[in-house]
């Protein structure tokens, strides 16, 4: 019986690793999709103005911050658009074209919300085998755990990066990553994430 129960023990030991491991690896942005167009032939932007749509003013300072600093981290300059158009709300067509020529820049890098759907991870009980008969079985169902259940949000988020002066998508990708992170942390991430296959697809 000892022995029974120290395996159910273990078994629930591994599921609840193993449930923490699969949490660990979503909180990693995810690329879900990505277009890039099949009309952009280059150059690469030589001035990228990231913006952050957020009904938060303190989260777009700070994902702009974030992303730019790690845009200029990887050799790509950047300007943030909180810096010149600081107002809350919707930025005007022409704040954005002034801000843009007042940066230098030549592309925008646009990062929204799309939405949060919630998911369930479910990791199954145990039964142990039937040692000795019955009544092993029956010490073994004892033994056994109960599924391990765990909610969490997920953050489903939408970057595009245009050429302002066509007014044309060069590049479009959605992520997903768990929320309940703190923004810098998961705008470094993100960052990280969209750059290096951005680069991939030859269009930074």
């Amino acid at each position: 019986m000892s022995i029974l129960s120290t395996g159910g023990r273990r078994i629930a030991g591994w599921l609840a690793v193993a449930a923490c491991v699969v949490l660990t690896a979503c909180s990693t942005p995810q690329l879900t999709s990505v277009w890039r167009s099949p009309d952009f032939s280059g150059p690469a932007p030589k001035q990228i103005l990231v913006i952050g749509i957020s009904k938060s003013d303190s989260h777009r300072r700070i994902f702009e911050d974030s992303f730019a600093r790690s845009l200029r981290d990887a050799g790509i300059p950047a300007a943030t658009s909180y810096a010149l158009l600081p107002e809350s709300g919707q930025l005007s067509r022409a704040d954005i074209r002034d801000t843009v020529t007042r940066t230098g820049s030549d592309a925008i890098l646009v990062t929204r919300l799309l939405r949060v759907d919630q998911r369930i991870s479910v990791s199954p009980g145990y039964m142990g085998p039937g040692y000795g008969g019955f009544y092993g079985w029956y010490g073994a169902a004892w033994a056994s755990m109960p599924p391990q259940v765990d909610q969490y949000e997920v953050l489903v988020i939408e970057s595009t990066l245009w050429d302002f002066k066509q007014e044309k998508v060069i590049w479009s990708g959605t992520s997903e990553t768990i929320a309940g992170q703190d923004v810098a942390g998961l705008t470094t991430k993100l960052a990280g994430v969209l750059i290096e296959r951005m680069r991939k697809d030859g269009v930074l």
